[in-house]
């Protein structure tokens, strides 16, 4: 593809991204809403910019549809409904914690609860805390940290990361050692099965 192909690609997705954000935002606002009960233009935002991204990697598709206006609709419904589903999850994940805490016949120093497994700090496992069980939305607690939605959001992405990177390195530990203590790995190692 020539240079001048590559930007007269370039200015046609820049055309749709003008033309259509506002409209895009709106729409991921309903949906959003409708799940989350509660107005987070910023959320929002954050799912139209995603659907760009995919737009870029499927130029092509988008450029070559005769409903292109449709197309991103589409894409923007499915990063809304994938964040959806990922904040019941971190709801559900965060409502089990305390749970679990509150079952504890001696509690933890407070925010030690995921801290313990060496998932989250305390301070993570807070605004975790804040946004999926209190649910403030972006735009309240950026301003109430004194930073950008995009900088919040961010934040938020590296915390989750790193919380599904320890998470899943500990199921495999565990995994490991209940792999170790099975019966059959005991029978393996005195000299295999009965039968």
């Amino acid at each position: 593809m020539s240079t001048e192909e590559m930007r007269h690609i370039e200015e046609q997705m820049e055309a749709l991204f003008r033309t259509h954000y506002q409209t895009l935002v709106r729409y991921a606002q309903v949906i959003l809403s409708r799940a989350l009960q509660h107005q987070d233009r910023g959320r929002a935002e954050e799912a139209v910019q995603e659907a760009f991204v995919i737009a870029w990697r499927k130029w092509e598709s988008l450029l070559s549809s005769p409903n292109q206006m449709g197309w991103l609709c589409n894409t923007v419904n499915y990063v809304a409904r994938n964040m959806i589903r990922a904040d019941q999850r971190w709801t559900a994940r965060l409502l089990q914690v305390q749970q679990t805490v509150a079952e504890r016949a001696i509690q933890p120093s407070p925010g030690a609860d995921l801290e313990l497994e060496g998932m989250v700090s305390p301070e993570e496992l807070n605004l975790l805390k804040r946004l999926y069980l209190e649910g403030l939305t972006y735009e309240e607690l950026a301003q109430e940290l004194g930073t950008t939605k995009t900088a919040l959001a961010k934040r938020i992405g590296r915390i989750k990361e790193r919380f599904r990177e320890n998470y899943w390195e500990s199921e495999k530990i565990f995994a490991g050692e209940r792999e170790q203590s099975s019966p059959a790995r005991h029978e393996k190692s005195r000299g295999g099965s009965k039968r």
